[in-house]
């Protein structure tokens, strides 16, 4: 996958959490952060919104996407799409850790 594709991964599956969980639509972009912009979107949607990605990008273990590795700060859907681009690499066999390492 590259960053376009892993980025409408991420926005469409967003989008249709927010769709199934009948919240208004929102326009969703790079600076979108999920947890506390969009509408009724909390840390359990944080953990449905990990494992449905993870059908699409292999994670040794689900983590939260949405928040930073200690927990204290919402991500950005910019910065979800970097950590996934790392995840996708370290799955496909590159010399970086999910960490960037």
């Amino acid at each position: 996958m590259n960053r376009k594709q892993i980025y409408d991964l991420v926005v469409e599956t967003l989008e249709s959490i927010q769709e199934l969980s009948g919240q208004k639509k929102v326009d969703v972009n790079e600076d979108t952060v999920p947890i506390g912009q969009l509408p009724g979107f909390d840390s359990m949607n944080g953990v449905e919104f990990s494992m449905m990605i993870s059908k699409h990008i292999p994670m040794e273990k689900i983590v939260s996407l949405c928040v930073s590795d200690d927990g204290k700060k919402a991500l950005s859907v910019h910065q979800i799409v970097e950590w996934l681009e790392k995840l996708w690499d370290v799955t496909r066999g590159g010399k970086k850790d999910a960490k960037g390492q």
